[in-house]
């Protein structure tokens, strides 16, 4: 992280210079000012990151001239300095926004603490902006981050989207990891360059070689002209490996020599290609195993795995769940010209119960269906899967029994989220007395927000 912009304003001429000094010593950007006035002009002209005020000025206080600073940068953090036995008066600044407050004669070290917290936190403000950004500009419709897990994953894009790091998405089947990557692609610079997307297990090994890295006449039978492959089209954009871990054995020291090196020879020929391309990866296999098997590079697998994006199942975000089945009803209702108003209470919480292996692309398909064949004003449980349909396909091998106390536990737990931990509204949708409820949460310590 880089060195803060420090503003000291103190009308204390020695004070002044003995901060700056100090500050600028170690490395920090450093200006100051002796009144609320100047302090004004100084801050509208050049801007900081951090201020140190002191709460007597001859032309006003500090908190005043926090309030001031603030309307030009919101983001701006800010210490108030307080003479002995002004302590009240500088808890009125910790009011108006100021993060901490010291008391003169001043620690150094002790402020140099404070300033480098608020640079974190500034940073932290930043980046959950450039998040915003993100979710508004670019976020597709069908991909919502209503639960702390999506909010995180949306969090790590917004910081690693501009870079050309190497970034593996895991996850089960349907989560949306295509999804992820277009949104990596989308937010770089290389967003007006070609994103492909190539799916390393729907392709014969025969052939992967060639669609990635081209060829060149003569190279197999067939082979009547130059051909260039992904990774060459794709020059200054990005290329997406789906399913990378089923990537062939006997492709995967090339793909690790592209990636050390930056360049290739097309299959059959002798000119070296050195194209300008990001590689984003993507498995829904446990490929940290098949690395310790032996099945998987670990060379290439700490390539591809500089940042690790994990999308959790559906089943563990019942926040996104709901949101993504009130979506979806949306946009089929329009679709097939129905008047659907919503889901009864028995339907949505079918939703919570099930397991939803194929995640949001079995969600997707099962609110089309319910939109198809309902006639009512809303969706009931006749059309939502019920847990015990899936259980039926479980072999005995597959089932893992669990105590029924964790499975209330986990349950309640979902129900309160949805609730966004309204223990009345949970109550109700589980059909239980308040006080049963709080019970429950108190023998179970679930922790409530």
């Amino acid at each position: 992280m880089r060195k803060p912009r420090i503003f000291i304003v103190d009308d204390e001429r020695e004070q002044r210079d003995l901060l700056a000094g100090f500050f600028k010593k170690r490395g920090y950007d450093v200006d100051t000012a002796g009144s609320v006035g100047d302090a004004v002009e100084k801050f509208s002209q050049v801007g900081f990151d951090v201020a140190v005020l002191d709460l007597r000025l001859p032309d006003g206080d500090g908190v005043e001239l926090l309030k001031k600073l603030r309307a030009i940068d919101p983001d701006l953090g800010a210490v108030i300095l307080t003479a002995y036995g002004t302590i009240d008066a500088a808890a009125n600044g910790i009011k108006a926004g100021a993060e901490d407050f010291l008391e003169k004669p001043v620690d150094i070290e002790q402020l140099e603490k404070i300033i480098e917290r608020l640079m974190e936190r500034r940073q932290i403000v930043r980046e959950n902006r450039a998040l915003l950004e993100i979710t508004q500009k670019n976020f597709p419709s069908d991909v919502v981050a209503e639960s702390p897990q999506m909010r995180e994953i949306l969090n790590i894009i917004a910081r690693v989207a501009d870079t050309d790091a190497p970034v593996l998405i895991t996850g089960e089947s349907g989560t949306g990891k295509e999804l992820v990557a277009q949104l990596l692609h989308k937010n770089s610079r290389r967003r007006e360059k070609p994103f492909f997307a190539i799916n390393c297990a729907a392709i014969p090994e025969t052939l992967l070689e060639s669609e990635l890295f081209g060829y060149e006449p003569g190279a197999f039978t067939g082979a009547r002209k130059r051909q260039r492959g992904k990774f060459e089209l794709a020059s200054g954009g990005t290329v997406f490996l789906d399913e990378v871990g089923d990537f062939p054995a006997t492709l995967q020291a090339k793909l690790l020599r592209f990636l050390e090196e930056g360049k290739f020879y097309r299959l059959g020929g002798s000119e070296l290609v050195q194209p300008d391309v990001r590689i984003i990866s993507a498995t829904n296999r446990n490929i940290d195993k098949m690395v310790e098997a032996g099945n998987f590079r670990e060379d290439l697998f700490y390539r591809l795995n500089l940042i690790r994006i994990h999308i959790p199942p559906l089943r563990e975000r019942p926040q996104d769940l709901l949101k993504l089945a009130d979506i979806f009803l949306k946009k089929f209702s329009t679709k097939h010209r129905k008047n659907i108003k919503g889901f009864t209470d028995e339907a949505r919480n079918r939703m919570l119960r099930y397991p939803w292996r194929g995640n949001i692309r079995e969600l997707r398909n099962t609110i089309e269906r319910a939109v198809i064949l309902t006639r009512t004003e809303y969706i009931t449980e006749r059309y939502i899967p019920h847990q015990e349909d899936y259980a039926e396909h479980l072999s005995v091998e597959k089932f893992v029994p669990r105590p029924l106390a964790d499975v209330e536990k986990e349950y309640i737990e979902n129900v309160l989220r949805y609730c966004n931990f309204n223990q009345s509204e949970a109550a109700k949708i589980l059909k239980i007395h308040r006080n049963t409820l709080r019970n429950k949460i108190k023998e179970y310590n679930i922790e409530v927000e």
